[in-house]
């Protein structure tokens, strides 16, 4: 008989060893007992890299918490006019000073964080005065606040909101004076200074209207727009506090136009020009449609449509896109897209109008990101980033050397590229670049007497440290020869029985008092192995949302099984291919969608056998690949005989532990943080189990399908201390 892999069983699992996390790499002690140490992190959630450590040695220990000496830039904000670049990663927050060529950590972990959650996101000011940040103190949500960069002082926008990974539901004026955020499904506006200060107007008189961040968009300083349903409204931002106070009788704005169908900003987005006559709707992710107001007096006309179409590619899915408007108004978009051919993610780029016409593609790329002066696009792709004109679409400027992972304007001609090894400075006019920062390095080494720190980022680049501003420049010359040992202590990797931990790093007293310690008094503490969790995806027959969901896996190292309906396996045979391309683990659903126990027809063991068999056979007939022997009945819904029917024919049951999962008809109402929230408390009562979420609509009623926020349940089980394994691994 197979094993019914259900929640109850998880628990005899928990005696498998964890995988490594944690690692001490290379390690170098000199005459002064100081000490050089690399620490790799390998999790999933976040990128993989290695960081430089200094420490002190004092009665055969560290003096004290270790010194970082490397910033990898998971994140970038520019604050104060841009005169400080502010780097955040899963150690803490820093920032370099431009204006004093130095670096400084101003929040730092104590330890080395165990965790793999993501930095989340801010909204930050044009002038880099101001702050938005979620304070999350639940699995998914959090508080939304807005904090002063100089003084650190803080004011609550909204006491809770959904946590977020790619945006806040904020955005700014484009002089940083205004800020306009969502709360409860209303739109209000304030003013950071008069909001720090306690001095703000009530907010029930700051209201624009109803509707999600999506629904306005800054035309310019002087303009805000609003979409409410069909009408689009023009507001003057020095008009906002008179709309507040009176907007039970003026009104939401001046309606300057009216759309063909109705907006929806739950799902719905927009983008318009600086004089707010162009608009483009994007419907659904999926219908793009380029307006202009039909004349300049702003009456509620109905708009022209220029260009209108849903995304068509026969060859791609669609994953993202991004809309931005050159010198001549005309919008662009970028689509971003992953092939059905399992290759990486590309972007697509098209000049809008009555004949669109792409005029670029890029494989491996990320998101554009615009100049100050809206002249120029870059976007970085692989070991590359590169600048175009944003009118001519011909190339200017390229970057190469190391994988970029973050990049920011400083200026129109100045950007901060953060690639996985340096953190570089590259001036677009001299097409010159400096590093200034180290974002990793393999290997430190002290060069000489006088306690000179060279690091080795890889493939034999040395840097040499500048111990009093606290940055990095390139040398060419290292003594790499690394000691272990001076006399009075000799440092050493051992074993651990720390599950997190791939070894330890040890400081023996060679003098005094014979005795050995660790570096880090937590990486030999013994845990218990962390909770296991496989990600199990439903695909019925529906593909909403597949390439979101391939997307989110690959880009947090996290692995997952999808279970295949032969009806999606008729219907979506490109989606079954990509897939199978991508590398992902399938397994079988069954060949049709029927309730196999709530149904009229007689469900016995011929039945299933000729059901799977089938499933089995359209799958090989589709990609030319086996089903993995894992299955589970449509909505989960099996009993014993059906268990034991399949596990004649040679499978494994997967049944979910939970009546509140995914892949049932939840109440409209339903929020994906309910459903988290769920998964992760019984998930920890059981000590680990499956995972669901559902692929598409078709299987619920709710607005707000799961697979939305996948990233946000990743987070959520990591932060509950799960680690993700595949099905066979349970």
């Amino acid at each position: 008989m197979k094993k019914i892999l259900s929640g109850i069983l998880f628990s005899l699992f928990l005696v498998m060893p964890a995988t490594a996390k944690i690692s001490f790499g290379t390690f170098d002690l000199n005459q002064n007992d100081e000490v050089l140490f690399a620490v790799k992190q390998n999790m999933a959630g976040t990128s993989s890299y290695s960081s430089l450590f200094y420490s002190k040695l004092k009665n055969g220990e560290s003096s004290g918490t270790p010194d970082l000496l490397t910033c990898y830039p998971e994140q970038m904000e520019l604050l104060e006019e841009g005169n400080v670049l502010q780097l955040r990663n899963r150690y803490g927050t820093a920032r370099y000073n431009s204006k004093a060529d130095s670096f400084e950590w101003v929040e730092r972990a104590s330890g080395i964080p165990v965790n793999s959650l993501p930095v989340s996101p801010y909204s930050i000011s044009s002038d880099g005065k101001w702050l938005v940040k979620i304070e999350k103190y639940s699995l998914s949500t959090g508080t939304l606040l807005i904090q002063n960069v100089q003084t650190g002082k803080s004011a609550v926008l909204c006491e809770s909101v959904r946590q977020s990974y790619k945006s806040l539901p904020v955005k700014w004026s484009p002089d940083g004076t205004i800020l306009i955020y969502e709360k409860d499904g209303d739109l209000y506006f304030c003013n950071p200074e008069a909001v720090l200060r306690k001095v703000e107007m009530d907010e029930k008189y700051r209201k624009i209207g109803r509707g999600t961040i999506n629904a306005v968009n800054w035309a310019s300083e002087k303009y805000l727009i609003y979409i409410d349903d069909y009408l689009v409204y023009q507001i003057n931002a020095k008009e906002l506090y008179t709309l507040g106070l009176y907007s039970g009788v003026i009104g939401q704005g001046k309606a300057i136009g009216r759309l063909p169908s109705q907006f929806n900003s739950a799902t719905d987005r927009f983008s318009v020009n600086s004089l707010a006559n162009s608009f483009v709707i994007v419907q659904n992710n999926r219908l793009f449609t380029y307006l202009k107001l039909q004349n300049q007096n702003y009456s509620c006309d109905y708009m022209d449509v220029i260009y209108s179409r849903p995304y068509t590619d026969s060859a791609a899915s669609l994953v993202d896109y991004f809309i931005f408007w050159d010198s001549s108004d005309q919008p662009v978009l970028w689509l971003e897209k992953l092939p059905y051919n399992g290759s990486r993610e590309k972007g697509a780029v098209y000049k809008l109008g009555s004949k669109t016409v792409q005029v670029l593609e890029i494989e491996d790329s990320g998101k554009p990101f615009i100049s100050p002066d809206k002249t120029k696009v870059a976007f970085y792709a692989g070991a590359a980033i590169y600048v175009y004109d944003i009118n001519t679409w011909q190339r200017t400027a390229e970057l190469l050397g190391e994988k970029i992972v973050s990049a920011i304007w400083l200026n129109r001609n100045t950007i901060y590229v953060g690639g996985e090894k340096s953190l570089r400075r590259w001036n677009l006019l001299s097409n010159t670049n400096e590093v200034i920062m180290l974002s990793s390095a393999v290997s430190g080494y002290w060069e000489g007497t006088d306690g000179t720190i060279v690091a080795d980022t890889g493939s034999q680049n040395f840097y040499r440290y500048n111990s009093e501003k606290r940055t990095w420049k390139k040398t060419s010359v290292a003594n790499a020869d690394a000691q272990s040992q001076n006399g009075r202590y000799r440092i050493f990797e051992g074993t651990t029985a720390n599950g997190q931990y791939e070894n330890a790093l040890y400081i023996r007293t060679l003098s005094k008092k014979a005795v050995t310690k660790p570096m880090y008094k937590e990486s030999v503490e013994k845990t218990p192995a962390p909770k296991k969790v496989a990600l199990v995806f439903d695909a019925y027959d529906n593909a909403d949302g597949l390439s979101e969901i391939l997307s989110v896996l690959r880009k947090y190292n996290v692995s997952g099984t999808f279970f295949i309906n032969g009806e999606f396996i008729r219907r979506y045979p490109a989606e079954t291919k990509q897939i199978v391309l991508n590398g992902y683990q399938t397994a079988s659903m069954f060949f049709s969608q029927t309730d196999l126990v709530n149904n009229p027809f007689v469900v016995d063991e011929e039945f299933i056998r000729r059901g799977l068999a089938r499933n089995e056979d359209e799958f090989y007939n589709c990609t030319g690949k086996e089903l993995s022997l894992y299955w589970h009945g449509p909505y989960y819904s099996v009993n014993n005989d059906i268990i034991k029917y399949s596990a004649t024919a040679g499978y494994t049951t997967i049944v979910s532990y939970s009546k509140l999962n995914d892949s049932e008809l939840l109440p409209k109402d339903t929020s994906p943080e309910q459903i988290i929230q769920d998964y992760c408390n019984t998930l920890s009562k059981l000590g680990g189990g499956v995972v669901p979420v559902s692929v598409g609509f078709a299987q619920g009623n709710r607005t707000e399908p799961l697979y939305n926020y996948l990233d946000l349940l990743i987070c959520a089980l990591l932060d509950s201390g799960f680690e993700f394994v595949d099905i066979q691994e349970l």
